[in-house]
């Protein structure tokens, strides 16, 4: 029950130098950002961040992704060897006495009301996507049918992915088995209390809930016409081939309705920024995974990273 529990609520992209007879009008760039651009190696797409002697190189990521998928990771592997860390996205946290307490008093709050079942709440139309979606991925009624939409539509995504051999954290996996292997530290940019959003969820209007259902559904459809297309152009860092393909969570937007994790999306934003900023105050090397969804969407981490003074250079600089 408490794994099912963390399942609910874990539902967190120029300057160039170039060398000529004169002399540079510059001798000393220790306190100007700087980029190097090398030819692109075989791979995913990469971004990278100078400042003075230290550097930061970012690997962008889709989710979900296909279990297994194949990609070259010789380049990435080499980066992370001699890097002094390994920053990871920040993830919800739910101490073992807060779930365990949660599941015996708190449940209630994420359920149909005494008397209403999740399909009978909702309209015709989005009980038949519903019926459809669960029937394909060989679920029946009864997994949802006591929760509320919200709470059905964070259960039917991670069915979904199940189901499909999907995984959210493929990739971050690999990237950490490499850090392991040549003992870089490794540590997410920040822990979040995955309670607070537990207890906020339940209180959207039962429109808002339903509109959540609605999204999930839509996600489905379009991870379904659209994932591994989109997880392929990744790997061999087609950039062109991401943006046909890939789409950001359209449930994440419904459930920042809640203030509660709106707050924590922009939280994990900032941290993400400021651990990458923080990096570049040590001389060397450092290597960092982000999720698209906040790398690279309006306000996200590459437009902080730019209005911190710091330019990024990646696919296509």
């Amino acid at each position: 029950m408490l794994r099912k529990t963390g399942r609910v609520v874990a539902a967190v992209s120029l300057g160039l130098i170039s060398a000529g007879a004169a002399p540079p009008p510059i001798t000393d760039w220790s306190n100007i950002e700087t980029v190097i651009v090398t030819a692109a190696p075989p791979g995913p797409a990469l971004w990278h961040v100078v400042r003075g002697k230290s550097e930061v190189w970012i690997l962008g990521t889709v989710q979900p992704m296909p279990k297994g998928l194949k990609w070259d990771a010789r380049e990435i592997r080499s980066l992370i060897k001699d890097s002094h860390a390994l920053l990871l996205p920040p993830r919800a946290q739910v101490s073992l006495i807060e779930g365990a307490w949660f599941l015996l008093t708190g449940m209630g709050t994420l359920q149909q009301p005494d008397g209403m079942t999740l399909e009978a709440s909702l309209s015709p139309a989005l009980t038949r996507r519903f019926v459809a979606a669960r029937t394909r991925i060989g679920t029946d009624a009864g997994r949802y049918e006591n929760y509320l939409p919200a709470i059905a539509a964070l259960l039917l995504e991670g069915d979904y992915w199940r189901a499909n051999n999907l995984s959210m954290t493929a990739p971050q996996k690999t990237l950490e088995l490499f850090a392991a292997e040549a003992s870089v530290p490794a540590h997410a940019v920040g822990l979040y209390p995955a309670m607070d959003v537990i207890h906020d969820v339940p209180k959207l209007s039962p429109a808002a809930h339903r509109a959540c259902l609605d999204y999930a559904l839509s996600d489905i459809e379009i991870q379904s016409a659209n994932a591994a297309a989109a997880a392929a152009a990744w790997a061999v860092g087609d950039v062109a081939g991401i943006e046909a393909h890939y789409s950001e969570s359209k449930l994440d937007a419904c459930l920042q309705q809640s203030n509660v994790y709106a707050a924590l999306r922009q939280r994990a934003i900032r941290d993400t920024a400021a651990a990458i900023v923080a990096a570049l105050n040590r001389p060397g090397r450092s290597f960092a995974v982000i999720p698209f969804g906040i790398f690279l969407r309006k306000g996200g981490v590459l437009e902080q990273l730019t209005a911190a003074g710091l330019t990024v250079t990646g696919p296509g600089s």
